[in-house]
């Protein structure tokens, strides 16, 4: 996001790298929501991102369902929607999987795409490729939804009280 802060008269940039869900391993399941091919990245707080830039952040969770299925299921991908406050802001997205699937093994299923997303102000969704740079009007958001990771070994391998427990916890 890019714009013009129009009380200190002065422009911002801000950038992040969000994480996603990570594959599951033969013994356990993937982590949700973290860096996998980068290191040395910030997950940057909401509370932080709010005070330094002229953004709000109205989203910012784990998409339930986004972790493939198997005996040890995928990580769970995130979910973040930020919208500019008072100002039109550039927005330039850098994002793969979005059209394959990050893939299971061992019989696992694969994790779920990503998605990116304008809001726009009576908030009807418009799908946004994976590259692109664009304006988005004062009341429109941006929603980012970061792929799962792929799952490892037979569905019907799973012990049944952690398919409970991902039922209980919101992950299904």
């Amino acid at each position: 996001f890019s714009g013009e802060r129009r009380l200190r008269d002065d422009t911002f940039v801000y950038l992040e790298s969000m994480g996603g869900g990570i594959g599951a391993r033969h013994n356990a399941d993937g982590m949700d929501g973290v860096q996998s091919h980068m290191t040395n990245t910030l997950n940057t707080p909401i509370e932080a991102l709010e005070t330094s830039y002229p953004l709000r952040v109205e989203r910012y969770e784990f998409v339930a369902g986004t972790g493939g299925d198997g005996e040890w299921r995928g990580g769970l991908g995130l979910r973040r929607q930020i919208r500019p406050l008072g100002h039109a802001a550039r927005v330039s997205l850098l994002t793969d999987r979005r059209e394959r699937a990050p893939y299971g093994v061992h019989g696992g299923g694969g994790g779920a795409v990503g998605r990116n997303r304008r809001v726009r102000r009576e908030g009807c969704l418009e799908e946004l490729p994976a590259k692109v740079s664009l304006w988005i009007a004062d009341g429109e958001a941006v929603r980012i939804e970061t792929p799962g990771g792929g799952g490892c070994g037979e569905p019907a391998r799973r012990l049944r009280e952690l398919v409970e427990k991902d039922e209980r916890e919101g992950r299904r």
